[in-house]
């Protein structure tokens, strides 16, 4: 298919799915609606790594810096009388002031250096906000968020739907921002620095500069989620709100759809949270372990994810393919 057929396609999909997953709370009960909700944040969560990973080929796992601060940022400015938008605002901000912190020293770093930098980070700054005693907060912090704004008439059903809302809002952000990157030359620099950054700065690619302007999109993006979720669930705990294991849980996704795509990160956080929804009700002592087993016959059997079996059909699953692919981790 001519590349620029495919991303007209890409983009009727992407219209007629965003149109159809607007429709969704019309026929969708309590509990539909909010798996539909967890899905389209992870989808914005999956997305904004993607960015990092996929397209700039940097593993970082400095995401909880970033949902946490802007979670509990967040709940800090509306309990200290702040209005709902510059508590937004605010918390936007201090996401972003933390992203220039981590880039600034950790992207000259490479390989293990960097993840494990960005894994100290993370958890220096979950260690630092929970001894933090100060602007009424203390470990923790609970809001109201329908009295704060004045929609104390709001229905629980309403009240779902409005942050259903807002985080399809913000994985449609996320989708169209990919959709863009991969149709301009900024993607083309990513993919350049992802696969050889020498080579890629030779030829006047402002690596630094780009990766920089990554972490901050990704940063922004994963602060707003962070915010939505805040606002959404009331009351935020700060090891919840730094867990690694959602982040842990992002970068499965992405790696299970195949990341550095479109449609990837999408696919892999259906099938995650298909898993956790179908598998984790039952059978709650074995979803990890299912979830693991999955993700090492994905990795060693179609290492570019799942979306090949789209791209390919059948033939992702032929006999020589399926071989060149487990050749790929031949111990040498």
């Amino acid at each position: 298919m001519p590349l620029s057929a495919a991303r007209d396609r890409d983009g009727i999909v992407l219209a007629l799915l965003v149109l159809g997953a607007c429709c969704l709370p019309l026929v969708f009960g309590a509990y539909g609606l909010r798996v539909a909700t967890m899905v389209a944040m992870y989808v914005a969560l999956a997305q904004s790594w993607n960015l990092i990973g996929g397209y700039t080929g940097l593993i970082s796992l400095a995401q909880p810096a970033f949902f946490g601060s802007g979670a509990i940022a967040a709940l800090i400015f509306l309990v200290n009388g702040a209005p709902v938008w510059l508590a937004v605002l605010g918390s936007l901000g201090v996401s972003l002031a933390i992203a220039v912190m981590v880039g600034a020293p950790t992207l000259r770093l490479v390989g293990h250096y960097f993840v494990v930098a960005t894994l100290l980070v993370s958890e220096a700054l979950r260690n630092l906000v929970l001894n933090l005693n100060a602007f009424n907060f203390n470990g923790g912090i609970s809001v109201n968020i329908v009295s704060k704004v004045g929609l104390t008439a709001l229905s629980p059903t309403t009240y779902n739907q409005v942050f259903y809302y807002v985080m399809l809002g913000l994985a449609t952000t996320a989708m169209l921002a990919i959709f863009a990157l991969e149709r301009s030359k900024w993607g083309l620099a990513l993919r350049a620095i992802r696969d050889n950054q020498r080579a890629a700065s030779a030829l006047g690619v402002a690596a630094t500069r780009l990766k920089i302007a990554v972490v901050l999109a990704s940063a922004a993006l994963v602060s707003l989620v962070g915010t939505a979720w805040a606002f959404w669930i009331g009351t935020v705990e700060t090891n919840e709100a730094f867990s690694l294991t959602l982040t842990f849980e992002i970068i499965v996704m992405v790696f299970l759809g195949g990341r550095g795509t479109l449609w990837g990160p999408l696919l892999g956080v259906l099938v995650v949270l298909f898993i956790n929804e179908t598998i984790g009700v039952e059978l709650a002592e074995i979803t990890q372990v299912v979830s693991g087993v999955i993700v090492v016959l994905v990795v060693l059997l179609q290492p570019d994810g799942l979306i090949q079996i789209f791209r390919q059909g059948p033939r992702a699953f032929a006999p020589k393919t399926l071989a060149a692919n487990l050749r790929r981790y031949r111990v040498r």
